[in-house]
């Protein structure tokens, strides 16, 4: 269960609620974020590729991220039928930003 719940001009609030222990991601559509912060609400995460989550998001963390692809991050369950649940609050890149970092166009989810 995901999507997008709030959106604020370039600010934009996700939730996600695992629905089992595979890997998932927040967004599959490039959405490129300047700033975020992710708050882990409930049972710890791993996260890292599609190849590999090797790090750990504890429940009741916030971890801040910046100049990121959301879609490009991946995350799983830390324990079996743990069912983490995700939110992201994040301020979106402007186009400048995009161009400044020389992201490709077809990369940057217009």
């Amino acid at each position: 269960k995901r999507g997008v719940t709030m959106v604020y001009a370039n600010v934009i609030t996700f939730s996600h609620i695992a629905a089992n222990d595979l890997i998932f991601r927040l967004s599959d559509n490039h959405m490129w974020f300047r700033e975020a912060n992710m708050h882990i609400v409930m049972n710890d995460a791993l996260y890292g590729d599609v190849h590999n989550q090797p790090a750990t998001i504890t429940a009741g963390d916030v971890l801040p991220f910046q100049d990121f692809d959301l879609s490009q991050m991946w995350f799983k369950n830390a324990g079996a039928a743990a069912n983490t649940t995700i939110h992201v609050v994040g301020i979106l890149m402007s186009t400048g930003r995009l161009k400044q970092l020389e992201i490709p166009i077809d990369q940057r989810g217009d």
